[in-house]
């Protein structure tokens, strides 16, 4: 397996990781419930997905458009060691207070058509829960960033996009029978946490040896 093909494993992991956090699991019902309005689940996903889309790419097309022309060595080796703190902190093992503070934007919606809700959901969905999907999001940035390039950076955020969106296709396609399942997996949401700190603390180490 090549560095790149690690890296893009490593991103796509970090999206499904997000997805199994303590504060986006839990409401996934609450989701489902938005995106099946109307009878218009195919569609109404389609749209949360681009909306989701929308947002990181474009994150990622500015940020790495940015770190091309401050990106060095010496800067790749700060990164790397901030990721890392981002994994201890994800993991519980450090704690900063000031990553836990939730930002989000709300919308009126009421009367408002499904479709439009659904693509809303997944345009602010980012901006909603930062404490969890922070630390992995911040990752996966500093990596697209050391490319120095901003497609690239898209690129990276899109594949980010599609491990944090592939459980919503899944459980919007079965919700039936994934949905009874959801609480059992909810008792396990730290762990999923855990997980996601170790696979950011591996993302800095390989940025801090230049591996991606």
């Amino acid at each position: 397996m090549t560095n790149q093909h690690l890296l893009i494993g490593s991103v796509f992991l970090g999206g499904v990781a997000s997805f199994l956090s303590p504060c986006i699991l839990p409401i996934v019902p609450v989701y489902l419930g938005i995106l099946s309005k109307g009878k218009k689940t195919i569609l109404n996903t389609f749209l949360f997905i681009l909306g989701l889309s929308l947002t990181f790419v474009s994150i990622g097309f500015s940020f790495s458009l940015l770190t091309g022309i401050f990106f060095n060595k010496t800067i790749k080796i700060i990164a790397g060691i901030i990721v890392i703190i981002l994994g201890f902190h994800q993991t519980g093992i450090l704690k900063f207070n000031f990553l836990e503070k939730n930002k989000s934007l709300k919308f009126n919606l009421i009367g408002k058509n499904s479709s439009l809700q659904a693509f809303l959901l997944g345009l602010t969905f980012s901006l909603g829960w930062t404490p969890c999907i922070g630390p992995i999001l911040a990752s996966v940035l500093t990596l697209a960033g050391n490319e120095g390039s901003a497609i690239y950076g898209g690129l990276m955020m899109f594949i980010y996009v599609l491990g944090l969106s592939t459980p919503f296709v899944l459980f919007s396609f079965f919700s039936q029978e994934l949905l009874k399942k959801v609480r059992v997996l909810n008792k396990y949401t730290e762990y999923f946490k855990i997980f996601g700190g170790f696979l950011i603390i591996f993302m800095g180490i390989m940025l801090i040896l230049g591996k991606f």
